[in-house]
Order: structure tokens, then C-alpha cells, then sequence
């Protein structure tokens, strides 16, 4: 057994393609580091702002930081009643497909129906529609916009709670096709 503190926080924010985060802790009063490796260790490949976390810490000349993690509560995500991104009636859900993503990089492209321009999809984004587990050709909704570097997908939703969503703003009991 580990001589190590065991703490539950809360995840501030954490970035994959910087390799850390920092988690905060009622009681704690620093930021505890949380480092990629320690969240590859315990099985995961990222954790998110929000996300419930119970980690084992070390103190060292550079402040707290966690030396393990045991136990991830991801955040609420997805449709209504969250505070995420939630279509608003005049968005623009289409339909798509995972063309491609990389969980190392964070990042990758989804295929919209209708359309040839891929379309750039962040990890975050795909986390907060509840889509992390995603796997290539997995079809989905997205809400996209146009950027400077062409189309990207703001907020992605499972396809059969897209499908709801959009049967209630058609003030259908059932979803539609």
C-alpha cells in the first residue's frame, strides 16, 4: 500500500498535445499536476475540464502532483439539460461519418453527408458529445462551421440521441429517419 495522499478533484483543464493538466482539490491549496503518462498508466488516453478524478499524490520542490490515477467520473455531456453545446433550433445537424482520428493527436476528420470537404474534429469536441469512443466509419451528428482552414465541427452527438433531438424540434413523438 502507497504512503501517498489520496485526494478526489476536479479537473481544470488538460491538454493531450502538451502532455498535462492540473487538477484543483477542496482542501488542496496548489493545482496538482497531472501529467499524460500518469493518464496512460491507469489505462485512459485523456481526461477533460470537468471530469470527477481520484488521484494519488507526491510532493516535490516543484508543487503536488499526481503519481496516479484511480478513478475518472467524466463530466455530463452531450444534449439538453447540460452545459455544453446544444443545437439550437437553426443549427445545421448533418449527418457523418469518422473518416479518421488519432487519439495521440488528438484530433482527426469526420465525413458529412453531402459533402467532399473533410471536416476537422478535436478531441474536445468529440469528448463532449460523448463520442471519445468513436471508432472509423461510426456514424454521427455534427454541427459544423466554416473557419479560416475550412469546415470543423464545433459539437458532435450520437446518432440515435441526434436523432431524438431533432424529432422534438420537429414536434415528432418519434425520431426521424
Amino acid at each position: 500500500m502507497s504512503e501517498n495522499p489520496v485526494v478526489d478533484g476536479v479537473v481544470k483543464w488538460f491538454d493531450l498535445s502538451k502532455g498535462f493538466g492540473f487538477v484543483v482539490s477542496e482542501g488542496v491549496s496548489k493545482d496538482i499536476l497531472l501529467h499524460v503518462n500518469v493518464v496512460r498508466q491507469s489505462g485512459r488516453n485523456a481526461v477533460a475540464a470537468g471530469d470527477t478524478v481520484t488521484l494519488e499524490l507526491s510532493e516535490s520542490e516543484r508543487g503536488l502532483q499526481a503519481v496516479a490515477l484511480h478513478d475518472v467520473v467524466e463530466a455530463a455531456v452531450g444534449m439538453p439539460g447540460t452545459d455544453h453545446h446544444v443545437p439550437a433550433a437553426d443549427d445545421d445537424v448533418v449527418p457523418a461519418r469518422l473518416k479518421w482520428f488519432d487519439k495521440g493527436k488528438g484530433y482527426g476528420f469526420l465525413n458529412a453527408f453531402g459533402s467532399s470537404e473533410d471536416v476537422f474534429v478535436h478531441v474536445d469536441v468529440l469528448r463532449t458529445g460523448g463520442m471519445l469512443d468513436a471508432g472509423v466509419g461510426e456514424a454521427m451528428c455534427a454541427v459544423v462551421a466554416e473557419g479560416t482552414k475550412g469546415a470543423s465541427a464545433i459539437a458532435v452527438y450520437p446518432w440515435d440521441a441526434a436523432r431524438a433531438w431533432k424529432a422534438t424540434q420537429h414536434g415528432q413523438s418519434e425520431p426521424v429517419a
